[in-house]
Parts: C-alpha cells; sequence; structure tokens
C-alpha cells in the first residue's frame, strides 16, 4: 500500500488537493482513519484504511455504493451507503463459513432461508466479539438485487438484462433488538452464499481523510 508509506512524508501538496470530508465522496486511493470509540470493533479503532475497490448494491428502488477498505495490518471491511441518510453508514465483515459455523448452529442458520423464520441465535467467538449480536431478528426475506463490480454514482447500470454486468442474488437482512448490528446475507444463483457482520455507525466514526489527490 503505497499510499500508506507516503502519506505522512509530504509536507505539503504541490496541488490543491480534493474537498473530501465525507464517506460519500470516497475514490480509489483515499484513505480514512476511524475514531477510537467503543462502538467501533477493536480491527478497526484508530486505524487507516485505504479504498483498494469501489461497487455497487442495486436494488428496485435503490442503488447504493459500497467500498472496500484495506487497512494497514491487511485487515478488510466494506463500507456501504444504503437508504438516504447521508448521517451514517455501514461498516461489514466477511465472514468465511468456519467463522459462520463458529457463530451459527448451521441447521439453525439455514431455517433463516425457509418461510416462517423469526430469530437466530449466535454464540460468541473472541475473533468476532465487537461483532455480532447475541441475537438476530428477520427484516428482509429473499429481495432481489444486482451486485455490480463497477462504481456507478455518477451513471446507472444498463437496464437490459443481456447488456447488465451485474450478478443477480437473493438477499436477506437480520438485525438486533437495537438495530444496530446486522447480519447480511446475499446468495448469488450458482448458490455462492456471502455472509457479513454489519454495524450501523455515524459520521463521527471517522476523524480524518487523507484523497489520494
Amino acid at each position: 500500500m503505497s499510499f500508506f508509506k507516503n502519506l505522512f512524508k509530504k509536507s505539503a501538496p504541490d496541488t490543491p488537493t480534493r474537498d473530501l470530508n465525507h464517506v460519500s465522496k470516497l475514490i480509489l486511493g483515499d484513505i480514512i482513519e476511524f475514531s477510537d470509540s467503543f462502538t467501533l470493533p477493536s480491527e478497526v479503532r484508530r486505524q487507516k484504511f485505504e479504498v483498494i475497490a469501489i461497487e455497487t448494491l442495486e436494488f428496485e428502488h435503490q442503488r447504493y455504493p459500497r467500498f472496500k477498505l484495506q487497512g494497514e495490518q491487511q485487515t478488510y471491511v466494506w463500507l456501504s451507503l444504503p437508504g438516504h441518510d447521508h448521517n451514517n453508514f455501514q461498516l461489514s465483515l466477511e465472514l468465511t463459513r468456519e467463522e459462520v459455523s463458529q457463530l451459527f448452529d448451521l441447521e439453525l442458520f439455514s431455517d433463516v432461508f425457509e418461510d416462517g423464520f423469526t430469530e437466530l441465535s449466535s454464540e460468541l467467538p473472541v475473533s468476532l466479539g465487537d461483532w455480532h449480536a447475541d441475537r438476530y431478528y428477520q427484516k428482509n426475506m429473499a429481495t432481489v438485487g444486482y451486485h455490480h463490480r463497477a462504481d456507478f454514482r455518477s451513471s446507472a447500470p444498463s437496464q437490459y438484462s443481456d447488456e447488465n454486468p451485474g450478478r443477480q442474488f437473493e438477499f436477506y437482512h437480520l438485525h438486533d433488538a437495537k438495530e444496530n448490528k446486522l447480519l447480511d446475507i446475499m446468495v448469488h444463483n450458482n448458490g455462492d452464499t456471502d455472509v457479513y457482520l454489519t454495524v450501523q455507525l455515524g459520521n463521527d466514526s471517522i476523524t480524518g481523510y487523507w484523497p489520494i489527490a
């Protein structure tokens, strides 16, 4: 991560840098720093992360960007901006299959995809303690969406299916009692399943911005 290495070596920029004061303005190469608030998972607290990819999640009535962030310790998280509330954002950790099996009883976890499901209990793996809740409740089930590996903030994906580069998935969204900690599941057409632990955060969780240019 060359930008990390050179971040504090420059005494002053040769040209004015771009105004960067909100996550919605992030582009590839930008760096953000998270606060020391205990509302943040320990893996990101007081850590700097670089934007290494920008993608788009598209649903029937909205589409929004998500940013893949890489930390100084090779930690990877996703930052997304669903809805129209620009005072908050979501930070997600993608789980491996092994971590899912440690966190949930897989037989109970499979009930998430069935009609009549209401809640899911979790265990307490030390490595995931800051990210997860003890109990999750169903909010959205099998919502159809498209995953685009491109930034569509200033343009729109093609509405023609044969030209649409998006990968279709079904989205399952669960939350804890306070709706601060979420469980997001994306089931793709080929059966691949992505599972994320997500926390809701306010903009004050970020204390520093360093634009790439």
